[in-house]
């Protein structure tokens, strides 16, 4: 353990600890559902993960929360640290606890100190050592953060079942993206609700085509917050880049002890090119020139990194999910539009809708499976969220007639469902068909309620 160095890193990066307050280019602009998700859970927890693609925002809602906790608390009660910044400087959590103490004078069993642990998961039996605070009834809060999901629960499963709050973060959401535009906007509270939509759409009209302008671009440009800073094209796909290098070879290879980077390289980027399309394990093997094992378990990294995320047909029965064909969506629309240079609207829209409804998933399941649907004819989406199923087609190009939509209408009769959403350009309207009430949304209004 490297005394001076901790102690010098923990007065340097808590600086609010004598100024009392966080610099704004630290907060930035506010992700007020966050913050307020995890001031709510301070009341039940004392253990709050957050979770979520590098760069996504994760440390920047941290600094936020320390923000709005250093008007409620002492300053010098929130300590901040990275463990990116201390390997191989200290050996455990309590190395930098007790070092923290001995320069405060308080204790963090018998005081409620706030401790924000940022990149967590590169910590080796992290779970083991908060978990002894957890054991000696200490007082003490800790906001962790990390970029691997499924790491992160794995191993707070062994020990803290019970103990712990997990909470996704998201790069932008579109209505996220309006409101670091400057356009505040009420969320549209139900999207199977035609006449709330219809409200809400009428509402909005003065502001329509400022909403379109800024849902074109977020199709190009896509929901890292960073943007905001840079505002420049060129740069901004040059600096996509660096983002997939960092999530591919800092959270994913050295995480997982990757034997084959240059094989997930590839893999990367043609799932960026097979983004919203169909894909068997042995189709990739065989592109790719590797084996079906490998190629599932590389997979699985990758979604425990959230870089992608993989729909599984519909079907009450396990073994038939696991028999047909996955779809792949990429998690960020603008690493998509990095790799492939592709234009094309129609698949941007379906990558972003998918994206945004298992955000939608993932609030109420902690582990939510997206679901695609195909028998005869094919559902892009199927939400199901255990309290109702609802099939989503996308139909982002001309005219819409009855007959696009004939894999809604027959998943609709097959599991008895009496509603559909369709995601159109520019149609709002609701059509009963075949007795199923059919609702046409315009993306971007269908976005906001999301």
């Amino acid at each position: 353990m490297d005394r001076d160095y901790i102690v010098n890193y923990l007065k340097t990066k808590n600086y609010w600890w004598t100024r009392g307050d966080v610099e704004p280019e630290d907060k930035g602009i506010l992700r007020r559902n966050y913050v307020k998700e995890v001031e709510e859970t301070f009341k039940y927890e004392r253990i709050i993960a957050l979770s979520g693609l590098r760069r996504s925002g994760k440390t920047t809602i941290l600094f936020q929360v320390i923000d709005t906790l250093i008007k409620k608390v002492e300053p010098g009660k929130i300590v901040y640290f990275k463990i990116d910044d201390l390997i191989e400087k200290i050996d455990n959590l309590q190395d930098i606890i007790k070092i923290y103490q001995e320069i405060s004078g308080k204790d963090p069993i018998k005081e409620e100190i706030f401790f924000f642990i940022d990149e967590l998961h590169f910590l080796k039996n992290w779970q083991l050592q908060i978990k002894y605070y957890i054991d000696a009834h200490a007082k003490s809060k800790f906001i962790i953060s990390g970029s691997s999901k499924t790491l992160l629960y794995k191993d707070a499963s062994e020990s803290l079942v019970g103990r712990i709050k997990f909470i996704d973060v998201f790069p932008l959401t579109f209505k996220e993206f309006l409101g670091f535009n400057g356009m505040t906007i009420e969320i549209l509270a139900d999207f199977l609700d035609y006449k709330k939509i219809q409200d809400f759409y009428y509402d909005l009209i003065t502001q329509k085509e400022q909403i379109i302008y800024y849902f074109n671009q977020y199709m190009e440009i896509g929901g890292f917050p960073e943007w905001f800073k840079v505002k420049n094209l060129s740069a901004w796909y040059k600096m996509l880049e660096d983002y997939i290098s960092l999530i591919l070879f800092k959270d994913v290879v050295t995480v997982f002890k990757i034997k084959d980077p240059m094989l997930l390289d590839k893999m990367v980027k043609e799932i960026a090119q097979l983004s919203t399309n169909r894909f068997s394990y042995l189709g990739l093997s065989n592109r790719l020139g590797a084996d079906r094992e490998t190629i599932k378990l590389y997979l699985y990294y990758l979604k425990s990194s959230m870089l992608i995320f993989t729909a599984e047909v519909y079907s009450k029965t396990k073994r038939m999910r696991e028999m047909k064909e996955k779809k792949v969506y990429l998690c960020e629309e603008g690493l998509r539009k990095a790799i492939t240079l592709d234009t094309d609207e129609a698949k941007a829209v379906e990558n972003i809708v998918a994206w945004h409804l298992t955000k939608k998933g993932f609030e109420a399941k902690t582990f939510f499976t997206p679901f695609y649907w195909k028998n005869k004819y094919e559902v892009d989406f199927v939400f199901d969220d255990s309290k109702r199923i609802v099939p989503v087609e996308v139909k982002y190009r001309g005219e819409i007639s009855n007959t696009d939509i004939k894999g809604l209408l027959e998943f609709a009769e097959k599991f008895k469902l009496k509603e559909g959403v369709v995601i159109t350009r520019d149609l709002l309207e609701c059509r009963e068909i075949e007795g199923k009430e059919i609702l046409f949304i315009p993306a971007w209004l269908f976005l906001l309620g999301m």
